[in-house]
């Protein structure tokens, strides 16, 4: 292949283009053994998400310390990993993980951490958690200790989104310390609990090292916290947005007068108990925008009733969003076709549709840019 056909750039937006549509890694590395022309952007896109499992129990961070060495021989590939996904929790996996030095890591996930006493798994977390690039920390699964928690939200300051997905802490036994180095706390804006309830617990504890004054976007899936009215009561006030799963019983139990602020509220699907929060919401809301995933398209008649006929005098947009896949959308999905979704949603809200606030919005589920966050 000849670098005089085409500038650098539209091998690059061909490659920019396969990602978008098919994202598979296979595909990028079957380009950049095509031509040495593709290899940049290729590499971008098979380093930009990097996971690491767990070894054999007999040879404990292999796979870490495969990775060690890729980036210590190819160092060129280290500002393109921006997704960092560290599943594995033994002490020789995160110490080769923490060698590596990182620039460009915007999310950082983490598995559970079983921390001896005398090990460095804890100062290796604490260095990863505090990368200056570092804005979103996910921590999935596990029994997770609180005070290692605790730890490690005092180590991420430049931290702004914090994801809980099923992990059960215990109650913390004694009132956390924070480490007398502690300058500044995290100050994240995004929170999402996923069947995560006892995190809620462990952040309304009065010595919890997070700054939760900016928190603006909240998440709730599977919750039955009987703590999380007094966590929104603690926050609420800085709340604009609100992330639910419609048919989640425990929405009955929010009080949403306690967020005076609230302008946006994001339901996937439209279920009975989304419709009941939207029918209590307070008279003086100030709720400008809704949005609705349209995959299950039950319930409409009392959304719309809801929406209607509860005042809702700042509200601009009620947005249906249509999740499609993407690789399939030219074929499947060519503009007719993309007008009788259209039409279908509309004839399912016609009172919407109507008043004008009714907007159908088409969003690829491959990429990921769907409004529901």
């Amino acid at each position: 292949m000849s670098s005089s056909l085409f500038p650098q750039e539209i091998w690059d937006e061909i490659l920019d283009y396969m990602a978008d549509h098919f994202n598979h890694k296979m595909d990028m590395k079957s380009a950049s053994l095509a031509s040495r022309w593709l290899v940049p952007r290729a590499q971008f896109y098979i380093f930009r998400s990097i996971s690491i499992h767990h070894s054999s129990p007999a040879e404990p961070g292999v796979l870490a310390e495969r990775l060690l060495n890729v980036m210590t021989s190819s160092p060129h590939l280290i500002p393109h990993v921006q997704d960092l996904h560290v599943y594995a929790g033994d002490a020789e996996s995160l110490d080769a993980v923490a060698q590596i030095p990182w620039s460009n890591v915007l999310q950082l996930t983490l598995g559970s951490v079983e921390a001896a006493s005398g090990s460095t798994i804890l100062q290796d977390v604490a260095k990863l958690v505090g990368l200056p690039s570092l804005r979103g920390l996910v921590f999935r699964n596990g029994d997770w200790d609180p005070t290692h928690l605790c730890n490690i939200f005092a180590s991420c300051t430049s931290v702004k989104r914090l994801i809980f997905v099923q992990c059960y802490p215990p109650r913390l036994t004694a009132p956390f310390v924070p480490p007398a180095t502690l300058v500044t706390s995290a100050r994240p804006e995004y929170i999402s609990f996923d069947t995560s309830n006892p995190i809620i617990d462990l952040l309304l504890e009065p010595t919890c090292p997070l700054d939760l004054s900016r928190l603006t976007r909240l998440k709730f899936v599977d919750f039955d916290s009987p703590k999380i009215n007094p966590f929104l009561g603690r926050v609420g006030r800085s709340l604009t947005q609100l992330h639910l799963r419609g048919n989640d019983k425990q929405l009955d139990n929010l009080n949403l007068s306690l967020l005076p602020n609230l302008t946006q509220i994001d339901a996937y699907q439209i279920y009975k108990p989304f419709n009941h929060l939207l029918a209590r919401l307070p008279r003086n809301n100030r709720i400008e925008t809704i949005n609705v995933l349209s995959m299950s398209l039950t319930s409409t008649e009392s959304f719309e009733s809801a929406v209607l006929e509860r005042p809702m005098p700042a509200l601009k947009h009620v947005n249906v969003q249509a999740q499609v896949d993407e690789n399939l959308w030219a074929c499947k999905f060519p503009p007719r076709r993309w007008e009788e979704i259209v039409r279908e949603i509309e004839a399912a809200f016609p009172q919407l549709c109507e008043s004008g606030l009714l907007r159908v919005v088409s969003a690829p589920s491959q990429t990921g840019s769907t409004i529901l966050l």
